[in-house]
């Protein structure tokens, strides 16, 4: 049955946000999505900062966004800190190629530790309640949390564990696994476009949109949030769904390496220990800081030669006098910017190179890493790039993408911070929009068989079983190699598991993944133990005989696998448990 409202979270490393639409809405028009406005101070944005500030048990949130960030610098400012927990940008935990732990912890701002669920789970739960007190303003019967699709979004390039850890931290705070999907950032930008008229989306020289793309057109999406940048390839189908060409890939280059690089500039000449403090003992200027860079850095381009002017507080001046023995002037006369940056009352005035420098190390890993991908047979013919994400409406990542592949069509929506949360609410009512992706591993699983002359892997672990036979352990049963193109709802090849010994109750798998194409056994380089997986046995009286077929199901946003009794004829979908 189609929902009657979807709402999308966007839990962004930087910012985050909500949208919604109704079923009626999407209907008439699936780009009329209703998104919150936030509000900090005289800053207005269209998704607030993603930040927490938690009461001191532990487990009750005080506030979000712009709110938690005003309120914990007034505990600072009070020395209260230490009765709180303020968490920011706390995402990129979860940005890991290994194994992600239900039980791992997260370091708040003055080093106090609490587990991560709780963490994500509350802020999960404070976006929820605020999406469904904007939606029971707007209906007549009152909605609750089950009567509404939830969609939450995150990044392609993130590894099964990290989903999990999403997925069951929404279901902590009261939303269904049933009414839950999980949506891959860059393929929510991409569904977004497709349904963009030629007047909402603009490219170089002329105006364009995805929604014109014909039958057999390739393009790549570049998201570039605040932690990641995260990049696949899609194609559009005769049906004109999309499928994803290549792998999703990229990197820890987003927005906030630029933030640190300005932080890097600023403590060159104040010094560590003086940041450290203007922090600790100023936190609302330090924000102020930061939010006013926020705006200035989106100003600047590789061309424009305007000096960059961003408000500096007293607070930091009069911390350099009194740690440093020296006014924040004479500190900056003193170090390698001395001719390129003034002080003008409580204002730094800075050339626009310097400004430029904080740029570069991040845009060029985003260049030479599209630069790498449109080299892949599979990419080959790629006509344009769309560029989504908040840092995609900086001129300088623009301008650095438009000028080194002159050939393509590069293409920003004019809501590109915007186009990944909502696209998220059109897919929560068309799922189906991306019929076809790609492993970005192999998978299979850890099996062993009996010894016999037939037997082609490489000589690994033998022993005898339970059974007194010669077996051979650590065999990489693949399910889907790397690179395979695999379709929605597809089920891979079944493959046949029979119990061990007799008197089994479940049948065990350990998952694994690896970069290689055609590993042979789970001791090989490059293979990693991911999850487990669990049959239970209820009928043992067939013992080794009896037999399950297992069917890997890799073509959604997360893993599902069939499993068939050959006794009884019962399927049922098992989840893989990647948090162990």
């Amino acid at each position: 049955m189609d929902p009657l409202v979807v709402v999308a979270i966007d839990f962004g490393t930087t910012y985050s946000g909500w949208a919604f639409s109704f079923r009626h809405e999407y209907e008439r028009d699936p780009i009329k999505v209703s998104s919150k406005i936030w509000q900090g101070g005289t800053l207005v944005s269209q998704k607030g900062p993603t930040c927490i500030l938690i009461k001191s048990d532990g487990k009750t949130t005080d506030s979000f966004g712009y709110d938690a960030e005003s309120k914990y610098a007034e505990k600072v400012e009070e020395n209260e800190q230490d009765q709180w927990f303020f968490f920011k940008r706390f995402k990129m935990l979860l940005f890991k190629d290994k194994g992600m732990k239900r039980n791992a912890t997260l370091e708040d701002e003055s080093g106090k530790k609490l587990p991560a669920m709780t963490v994500f789970s509350l802020s999960i739960e404070y976006l929820k309640k605020n999406a469904l007190d904007t939606l029971n303003k707007q209906v007549d019967t009152r909605l609750d949390v089950d009567d509404i699709h939830w969609v939450l979004t995150v990044p392609a390039i993130w590894n099964d564990a990290a989903k999990q850890f999403m997925r069951e931290a929404a279901q902590k705070v009261g939303i269904s696994g049933k009414k839950l999907r999980i949506c891959l950032e860059p393929e929510a930008a991409s569904i977004y476009c497709r349904h963009l008229p030629v007047s909402k989306s603009s490219a170089k020289g002329e105006k364009s949109s995805f929604a014109q793309f014909s039958t057999g057109t390739k393009y790549l999406v570049l998201d570039a949030g605040g932690g990641t940048v995260d990049i696949t390839v899609h194609e559009v189908t005769t049906s004109g769904e999309l499928k994803e060409l290549h792998k999703a890939s990229g990197g820890a280059w987003g927005g906030t390496k630029v933030d640190q690089a300005y932080e890097e500039f600023l403590t060159s000449f104040v010094g560590s220990e003086v940041i450290m403090k203007f922090k600790n003992k100023h936190m609302d200027d330090y924000i102020e800081v930061f939010r006013d860079f926020e705006i200035k850095k989106r100003q600047i381009s590789p061309t424009n030669q305007v000096k960059v002017t961003i408000r500096m507080p007293a607070s930091l001046s009069t911390l350099c006098s009194e740690m440093r023995s020296s006014d924040l002037k004479s500190l900056i006369l003193q170090s390698r910017f001395g001719g390129k940056v003034k002080v003008l009352s409580d204002k730094l005035r800075i050339d626009a190179d310097v400004v430029r420098e904080f740029f570069r190390p991040t845009v060029r890993n985003i260049i030479d890493h599209v630069a790498t991908l449109l080299k892949e047979p599979s990419v080959h013919g790629c006509a344009a790039i769309l560029m989504v994400g908040g840092f995609s409406a900086s001129p300088m990542l623009q301008e650095n993408v438009q000028a080194t592949f002159p050939e393509l069509r590069i293409i920003v929506p004019d809501d590109a911070g915007l186009a990944v949360l909502k696209g998220a609410v059109i897919f929560g009512h068309e799922p189906t929009a991306i019929s076809e992706r790609v492993c970005k591993y192999t998978y299979g699983t850890n099996t062993s068989h009996r010894q016999t002359s037939r037997c082609k892997h490489p000589q690994g672990r033998v022993e005898k079983d339970k059974n007194g036979d010669l077996r051979c352990y650590d065999i990489f049963r693949i399910h889907a190699k790397a690179g395979q193109s695999v379709k929605l709802h597809e089920e891979q090849q079944e493959q046949i598991y029979t119990p061990v010994t007799d008197n089994q109750t479940v049948i065990g798998f350990k998952i694994y993944s690896s970069s290689a194409t055609c590993p042979y056994l789970i001791t090989e380089k490059g293979c990693n133990l991911i999850g487990e997986l669990a049959i239970p046995i209820s009928d043992k009286s067939l013992g080794r005989k009896h037999e399950f077929g297992t069917s890997f199901i890799f073509g959604g946003t997360e893993i599902v696998v069939k499993v068939v009794d050959k006794v009884t004829s019962d399927v049922t979908y098992e989840s893989v448990d990647f948090l162990g």
